[in-house]
């Protein structure tokens, strides 16, 4: 089963690549179709109680939708990055003209939607739709509701971008973006990728200069999103994973494995290969200034990257670890999640879908540099010729999605300052023990079992 998910997956990350290559330039010159075929195609495919489209879109002009009362206007709350939200209101507009539906986009940071959606929504203030990276806690918060989306319009998606917006079989959002991490190196410093850590190590070793701010490689190691990689390569673990269900009272964060890829990670630091304090911005400043041989980031920084360093730019999977396992980046996807709170929930996951569909999660991809879990977008001959495809599509096979549990909620701040004192210098193992400590402790007090 976790063969087949990652084969999936590899499937969405060829994607990925490829839509780095075809986005290179950050390329806006893409000519949209008819907006009203569109919508109307994707309206349809969405309502269960409604005939399918015709196939001629061109000849399609008047939407049918939900049989729902129409609402005047919908309400999404996007994240806050600018070049996102011009892609988003330029498919707003499409969807405007063709259903007569205003679409107000309120800008909120991803992070903060539950918490915010949490007060505003029972006030009635709140959004129809709301964008999140995976499902989370928000079933048990209350916060989202099922989309009832058709099997066509399902079938659209990869079945683990689906599965990573669902909870005990229910679907509460339709996927944008799937996303991992790599290893990004810059061809003049680092000819050829290195194939293992001990080659990677050797490049930190010839070419780190702190007092010129010259490194052989960086990476945020206290940002756990990035660290798991190598805690998880080394045999860690979240919660146990039994066949797809995870038990939340077997927690591995303290255990071997996590201890040793978490003292890596520490001895790239006690010999002076990694500044204590790196983060996105010091990754992202040196990198694209040629003064580091190779850094882990995601497609989303591939825009600024190329902008920076051009034809010197490549992408790898990150290297093998001294026992020959792989570094396990995290898969995440995310996606468009259907309020609780919305009056409207067959039209908002009407426009979810359209959101989402091959025109516009394609013209999303070649915009942003994002991936979407679109079949036909990742078949797609503007993704599959990218040369920056390989490095992603390879490191997706070793990636790891999400815990599907509310409890992953729990882990991110005691693992993040666990692996700040890690970088620190502190005790490996007594820092895992408290984080863990920590994490079984709020997972009590919120009323887990």
């Amino acid at each position: 089963m976790l063969k087949s998910k990652k084969m999936l997956i590899t499937l969405s990350l060829l994607a990925v690549s490829m839509s780095l290559a075809a986005c290179g330039g950050n390329n806006n010159k893409t000519t949209a179709n008819n907006a009203n075929a569109s919508a109307s195609t994707n309206t349809n495919a969405n309502s269960p109680a409604s005939e399918s489209p015709s196939t001629d879109a061109a000849a399609t002009t008047e939407v049918t939708g939900p049989t729902e009362e129409k609402p005047a206007e919908l309400t999404i709350w996007p994240d806050t990055a600018e070049d996102k939200l011009a892609v988003i209101q330029a498919a707003a507009d499409k969807y405007t003209a063709a259903t007569g539906i205003k679409i107000n986009i309120k800008p909120v940071a991803m992070n903060d939607q539950p918490d915010v959606l949490a007060l505003d929504g029972p006030a009635g203030k709140g959004p129809d739709l709301f964008y999140q990276p995976g499902i989370g806690s928000l079933v048990v918060k209350g916060l989202v509701q099922e989309v009832k989306a058709s099997d066509e319009v399902k079938g659209t998606y990869t079945p683990e971008a689906l599965a990573a917006l669902s909870q005990d079989g229910v679907l509460y959002g339709l996927p944008l973006v799937t996303e991992t991490y790599a290893l990004f190196y810059n061809k003049k410093l680092v000819p050829t990728a290195p194939a293992t850590i001990a080659e990677l190590e050797q490049i930190m070793k010839d070419q780190t200069d702190a007092k010129k701010q010259n490194y052989g490689f960086l990476f945020e190691a206290a940002n756990f999103y990035f660290a798991w990689g190598f805690l998880g390569g080394e045999g860690g673990y979240i919660f146990k994973d039994n066949a797809g269900k995870y038990d939340i009272n077997d927690i591995g964060l303290n255990k071997e494995g996590t201890v040793k890829g978490a003292s890596l990670i520490q001895s790239w630091f006690n010999n002076g290969y990694l500044p204590k304090g790196v983060n996105g911005d010091i990754v992202g400043g040196l990198f694209t200034q040629g003064k580091v041989g190779a850094v882990i980031n995601g497609p989303w920084a591939i825009n600024d990257y190329k902008k920076a360093l051009g034809d010197d730019l490549a992408v790898a999977p990150i290297p093998t670890l001294e026992g020959g396992g792989h570094p396990t980046s995290f898969i995440g996807v995310k996606g468009w999640m259907l309020s609780k709170f919305t009056k409207s929930p067959e039209w908002a996951a009407d426009f979810a879908a359209f959101l989402t569909n091959e025109e516009n999660a394609l013209d999303y991809f070649k915009k942003t540099g994002e991936v979407p879990p679109v079949i036909s977008v990742l078949n797609n001959p503007a993704l599959t010729g990218d040369p920056l495809v390989s490095g992603f599509s390879q490191q997706i096979q070793y990636g790891q999605p999400f815990p599907t549990v509310p409890e992953l909620d729990h882990v991110w701040d005691p693992m993040a300052n666990a692996l700040k004192f890690i970088t620190e210098g502190k005790d490996v193992q007594a820092s895992l023990d408290d984080a863990v400590n920590l994490i079984n402790d709020k997972m009590k007090m919120a009323g887990a079992k």
